[in-house]
């Protein structure tokens, strides 16, 4: 299986997930919460970056993490670890926590800096877990609104400022709870995700590839490398060759084979053999 894909430089800013194992539950109580958000912290002062939004729901967790050095892997390598550690010794369990590592998108920050801090923190409202982001305690909504104290290490001046640069402490609070009631219905992957990898205009992307076209220089999935265009996945497989459509998917698209599957209703292990054949008939001819 291929590793996911990192691109990693000073300052550059990400959305950050990371799953639970086979969907499964990555935290039991507040205290477990509480305790991923201590172990970040302690991740954000070692390796030197700073967090711009978070949100923690049942399965998985969100973050808007800015690098100075570039090293995200082993920051993210370290909360992850560590927080793996705590959950086991705490509930009598071992193996893995998490699926896989984690996933990372590299987002412009120009152009959504904004909004993939607002996505974050409407993450609750969208799963109908909450009637207002406001509700759920375990985000950095209530601490960017002005509704209670964040922790040291998140940063609200950064959004603040943005929204009211006039007077960011006084009227960039209610500023920001605008922002996000307003984007409740924002499609914001949909119309801004770029081959599986960026967050942010074609031009955006184009500078990103060509800052890292050596797929030595990153850890970069040959499908991953492949991508290019920001075309829905299922633009590739509503013609009536379906076959086809899924190895252009992958092959173009930079899709995984898992996403496919998905969308597919297939096995991941079918998916991967028609890729294969195709791959096998390609050569031959």
């Amino acid at each position: 299986m291929s590793r996911p894909l990192r691109l990693e430089f000073e300052g550059a800013l990400y959305h950050v997930t990371a799953r639970g194992d086979r969907r499964e539950p990555i935290f039991v109580d507040d205290a477990d919460r509480q305790a991923l958000l201590d172990v970040l912290a302690q991740g954000l002062e070692r390796f030197d970056a700073e967090a711009f939004a978070y949100c923690l729901m049942g399965n998985h967790c969100h973050f808007v993490l800015q690098t100075r050095r570039p090293n995200l892997s082993r920051l993210m390598r370290h909360v992850n670890g560590v927080y793996t550690q705590h959950f086991n010794r705490r509930h009598r369990k071992v193996g893995h926590l998490f699926q896989g590592r984690f996933k990372a998108i590299l987002v412009d920050r120009d152009a959504y800096f904004l909004a993939v801090c607002r996505y974050v923190d409407l993450n609750p409202v969208r799963a109908a877990l909450a009637a207002r982001a406001q509700d759920w305690s375990w985000s950095s909504y209530r601490a960017h609104a002005g509704l209670a104290d964040g922790p040291p290490w998140l940063n609200s001046r950064e959004l603040h400022q943005r929204l009211a640069p006039r007077a960011p402490r006084r009227d960039g609070p209610a500023a920001y709870a605008g922002y996000v009631n307003a984007g409740r219905d924002a499609a914001l992957w949909t119309e801004a995700l770029v081959g599986q990898i960026y967050l942010g205009s074609p031009e955006f992307a184009a500078q990103m590839q060509a800052r890292f076209g050596r797929p030595a220089s990153v850890e970069v999935p040959r499908a991953q490398r492949r991508a290019s265009a920001a075309r829905p996945l299922e633009s590739y497989l509503n013609g009536a060759d379906c076959d086809s459509g899924i190895r252009r998917a992958y092959r173009e698209g930079g899709y995984t084979q898992t996403a496919i599957a998905r969308a597919t209703g297939l096995s991941v292990s079918r998916v991967s053999r028609l890729i294969a054949q195709g791959e096998a008939k390609a050569e031959v001819g």
